[in-house]
């Protein structure tokens, strides 16, 4: 694996965040790899463009009681709402990824190591090697292995459906990995949380440029919340959170990118299920919290799932790796908004008993920063 920093972001974390974050890291590092810079700076991640009167594509997971997917499914049997109004779907498919060479769907397990215990890691890496070695090593869909460590992220040059080869790379990549020692209390959650954003960022900018859908699965338990920040904000520090809010939601939307968060929870910890807590979409600037930028709320807004069973990672995998296998995408035209950075909520029933749906939770139109 090659680290790769770029300063083309996403999200830039400011450097005036008071007591809340700490100063951003210098502009700094060169990229380590000019193509991964130059796709950074033309992604659609990054540049997040206007979208009123502008066709909307998302791509929908219907399953059944059992978490499968449930095929068959017509355009008659969806209702699609945008801000609570009935909206007509202009196109309609279902995708069997297995059997479309032009809608490749490609995998990025994500190791995180900035907010995970070294332990823990030791034990991740372990079950993930059992995952990379079922059925031969044979891996049904294209997978790329990426970490996010304290010196940046740390991403494969190419994808590959061998987990031999894989589990070779990260035995490999295991004496390069090791966890320094990081500042405790507030001003380490505040590192995190922004070494996290940044790397989140680089991805996701990094995969919007690639061909097909990309499903990036987070083996963490997430960045810090800092839900007590929230209460002495400034003006110009909820607009910063307001925008990169914003800017990923839609980055990741229109870049076919969706977040899974894996959880290796361990009992007696922080409770798993707090980011609960926020998963109403963010209306404007005055809504705008740090805990909405989580690994947890971003992964449920882009439709991808939110996995919490103890340290079971091959059974984590195994479940969001069904999602490969075959989705339905909707297109529809994105309605005319009355103001700039508009939020629109998007609800998706299917008219079938016992099912659930989960796709991209909503879209900002209008967009400007």
């Amino acid at each position: 694996m090659q680290t790769l920093r770029t300063t083309t972001r996403l999200v830039s974390i400011p450097v005036a965040l008071s007591m809340l974050l700490l100063a951003a890291a210098t502009a700094g590092s060169q990229a380590q790899t000019a193509n991964f810079a130059a796709s950074a700076a033309t992604s659609p991640a990054a540049d997040a463009s206007p979208v009123d009167s502008h066709r909307i594509s998302v791509e929908v997971e219907v399953t059944d009681k059992q978490g499968h997917h449930l095929n068959g499914l017509e355009v008659q049997d969806f209702t699609l709402l945008d801000n609570k109004q009935p909206t007509k779907v202009l196109d309609f498919r279902e995708v069997d990824s297995h059997n479309s060479a032009t809608d490749p769907t490609h995998v990025i397990i994500v190791i995180d190591t900035i907010n995970t215990d070294f332990e823990v890691i030791a034990r991740e890496r372990e079950q993930l090697g059992q995952f990379l070695k079922q059925d031969g090593g044979h891996l049904a869909h294209p997978t790329t292995l990426a970490v996010l460590t304290e010196k940046g992220i740390q991403i494969q040059k190419s994808s590959t459906t061998d987990g031999n080869v894989l589990l070779a790379s990260l035995d490999k990549s295991n004496n390069g990995l090791r966890i320094e020692g990081r500042s405790a209390g507030f001003y380490g959650a505040a590192d995190r949380l922004q070494w996290s954003l940044e790397q989140l960022t680089e991805l996701a900018a990094y995969e919007g440029t690639q061909p097909g859908r990309k499903l990036a699965f987070f083996l963490s338990p997430g960045w810090p919340m800092l839900p007590w920040s929230s209460t002495d904000s400034t003006d110009k520090q909820q607009k910063w959170t307001f925008n990169a809010i914003v800017a990923l939601s839609n980055g990741l939307r229109q870049g076919h990118v969706v977040l899974y968060a894996l959880n290796p929870f361990e009992l007696g910890r922080t409770d798993p299920f707090f980011y609960q807590g926020y998963l109403k979409g963010v209306p404007n600037v005055d809504h705008a919290e740090y805990a909405d930028l989580s690994l947890q709320v971003l992964a449920a807004h882009s439709g991808g799932l939110v996995e919490v069973t103890g340290m079971d990672i091959p059974g984590e995998l195994n479940t969001a790796i069904r999602d490969a296998n075959s989705y339905y995408t909707l297109t529809f035209e994105a309605s005319a908004a009355d103001s700039i950075n508009e939020y629109h909520d998007l609800h998706l029933q299917v008219d079938k008993p016992g099912t659930t749906v989960r796709t991209t939770a909503g879209y900002y139109a209008n967009v400007q920063h």
